[in-house]
């Protein structure tokens, strides 16, 4: 579940904040409500008309996924999950289908990778040295990557979720989510050997000279794991959606 971080409060006081300027009427404002699926997840949005030009859409995005994959040669078990929270205006400046977009999402988009091995088998390149796992001991790598809590969006696309002569919409919406440069947290823990001066096995987290040199090199795994997702920062937003106008 998503906490109402400052992501979610820029997010929901958008939404107030365009409701409010929007011209008081006896009769209910027109709304729709559809499913979702794209680039960020698959969820749901709701969107309330405010004039024939202007919808303010809330939107929000769920998805998990898992698979091991290779980073600077070490082979980890990777979890990514995709959670988002947003509100958007969309302004149809023909009244149609086209629309241009922009908006504020709470951002809970997140990567761990994970890598242990109990064999002793599996070589570990780390920074500029290699270890292998000491099996009474196996040594246990964990990594957490995070983005910014808010994500400004710009997008555009075709479909009006208001206007229209049916109860059935579709919409077609293309854009960018602004998460910034993913962060990185990286510990280690257990018992490892260098490889490179064919050392007796020592505690990564310990105060050795060893392990001083393991933590660096650890940093330094951490920083080039951070350099690999610095593309990320832009993350492309597509998504397509069917729903239905509530005609009141």
């Amino acid at each position: 579940m998503i906490k109402l971080n400052k992501g979610m409060w820029a997010s929901l006081t958008l939404v107030a904040t365009i409701s409010a300027a929007a011209p008081a009427h006896a009769e209910t404002p027109p709304i729709a409500a559809g499913f979702r699926v794209g680039t960020l997840g698959i969820g749901a949005e709701g969107t309330i008309g405010v004039n024939d030009y202007i919808n303010v859409r809330v939107p929000f995005n769920l998805f998990s996924y898992s698979d091991s994959r290779n980073e600077d040669g070490i082979d980890y078990d990777g979890k990514l999950k995709l959670q988002s929270f947003g509100a958007q205006v969309d302004v149809h400046p023909f009244k149609g289908s086209f629309f241009l977009s922009a908006g504020l999402f709470a951002n809970g988009n997140k990567l761990k990778l994970h890598a242990s091995d109990p064999t002793g088998e599996e070589e570990y390149d780390i920074g500029d040295a290699t270890y292998v796992s000491d099996t009474s001991d196996p040594l246990d790598l964990n990594a957490r990557m995070k983005f910014n809590s808010v994500a400004p969006y710009a997008g555009l696309g075709w479909g009006n979720p208001i206007l229209g002569d049916r109860n059935l919409y579709f919409r077609l919406e293309i854009g960018a989510y602004f998460q910034g440069a993913g962060k990185i947290d990286m510990k280690a823990t257990g018992s490892a050997k260098n490889q490179d001066d064919d050392s007796a096995s020592f505690k990564v987290d310990g105060d050795t000279p060893e392990a001083m040199l393991f933590q660096a090199n650890l940093e330094q795994e951490r920083s080039d794991l951070e350099g690999d997702i610095k593309d990320f920062k832009i993350y492309p937003a597509i998504s397509l959606a069917i729903g239905y106008r509530f005609k009141l």
